[in-house]
């Protein structure tokens, strides 16, 4: 019988709706006892029972109230939250291994994993492997640090694995360790695709490596050829760019066609995704050198629903998203190449897009079962166990 693990899980928030995928891989590791630490709990719907949480006895009052005393007491707090690290070094009991959500996270934590002295693991997901040290050159040296006193770092293929190599990170501490989905809980919609129409959705935040921009260019420029289309466009406003989109879009000519909604609850996703044919998402990098790192978790989403995708070869969304079977693929910023994908599925019969539902859905299940990518981290914290005395 497998040894059951105690593993400490680090996060800067637990949790953010975009973020599921943390917690649909950690929820199923197996044999494992799992504890969240982080300064802030965030009220949403990620949470087990069987999961502890070692929440500080001190939180910032969320108000719209801006008083004097509100803010003193809130100021406060933030100063006392220093002292979280070793709050969770006093409560967390026995743990196995450490494994940090984001690399500024496993660098506020370098200390405590030492005196726990224990493993501590780092996930790359995103900002972290290529913006943050743009932004923030300090991060080039932290890098370097951060390199040197983790254990093993995680990327999700390929291309973040030559990022990380890029910065610094010995290529024997690197293991690539995918994202994954519950296939088997998401519904495969038998969707009705005529020659000759389409309806076209992207969900991702407003920001610029979520290419909104290029959704929009390539879908105005297809919109005079391909009148039975429309677009949907749902996110939280993260970046503030999605007024100068809405403003881009009324000045078009077809700017009814294209709907601006707010961001909506993952448990009602799979359900709202089935009114649409298409998911397009052409991802990019920012003037900021934001990235994917990986890809989108949504892409799987999408697929396992049965969807098609039109993305880009940004990062290792080739990976996920395979050309000309589960989707279409165009190089990043390539609107007239997005535009072609549009009019490729906007005339595609019923026969040839079923072929492309069903090997979209067929892809996830095969390859990005989260139960099995549950395993392979159970069995990298194991892997690294071993290598320390005493295990």
């Amino acid at each position: 019988m497998a040894r059951r693990l105690r593993v400490l899980e680090l996060f800067d928030a637990y949790l953010n709706t975009s973020e599921n995928w943390a917690f649909h891989i950690i929820d199923n590791v197996p044999d494992a006892d799992v504890v969240i630490a982080t300064k802030h709990f965030l009220r949403c719907n990620f949470y087990r029972e069987r999961f502890e949480y070692i929440e500080f006895p001190l939180r910032w009052v969320n108000s719209f109230n801006k008083k004097i005393g509100l803010r003193v007491t809130n100021k406060i707090v933030s100063e006392l939250l220093r002292l979280y690290p070793w709050y969770v070094e006093k409560t967390c009991g026995k743990c196995d291994v450490m494994h940090s959500h984001f690399a500024p996270v496993a660098w506020s934590y370098l200390k405590l994993a030492k005196r726990l002295g224990i493993p501590h693991i780092v996930s790359f997901y995103g900002y972290d492997y290529e913006s943050l040290p743009f932004r923030k050159p300090i991060w080039r040296q932290r890098y370097v640090q951060l390199f040197k006193d983790v254990d093993l770092i995680l990327c999700e293929g390929s291309h973040g694995a030559s990022i990380l190599e890029r910065n610094g990170c010995p290529s024997e501490k690197i293991r690539i360790m995918q994202l994954g989905v519950k296939a088997d809980h998401i519904p495969f919609w038998k969707r009705i695709k005529m020659s000759g129409e389409l309806h076209l959705l992207q969900v991702a935040a407003f920001t610029e490596k979520k290419g909104h921009q290029y959704t929009i260019d390539a879908f105005l420029e297809t919109k005079r050829d391909c009148p039975n289309m429309t677009l949907t466009l749902v996110g939280n406003n993260k970046q503030f760019i999605k007024s100068s989109l809405q403003k881009y879009v009324n000045k078009s000519q077809f700017g009814d066609k294209i709907q601006f909604l707010d961001a909506i609850d993952f448990c009602h996703l799979h359900e709202f995704m089935k009114n649409y044919h298409v998911f397009i998402h052409p991802s990019c990098y920012g003037e900021n050198r934001d990235c994917e790192g990986g890809a989108p978790i949504v892409f799987l989403d999408a697929q396992a629903t049965g969807m098609p995708v039109i993305a880009t070869t940004h990062c290792d969304i080739p990976d996920e998203v395979i050309h000309e079977k589960t989707g279409l693929l165009s190089p990043e910023k390539d609107t007239q190449s997005l535009a072609a994908s549009i009019r490729r599925f906007y005339f595609m019969s019923q026969v040839e897009y079923d072929g492309f539902s069903r090997k979209a859905r067929r892809h996830v299940e095969e390859n990005y079962d989260v139960t099995k990518k549950g395993q392979e981290l159970r069995n990298l914290y194991e892997g690294i166990l071993k290598k320390k005395p005493g295990f």
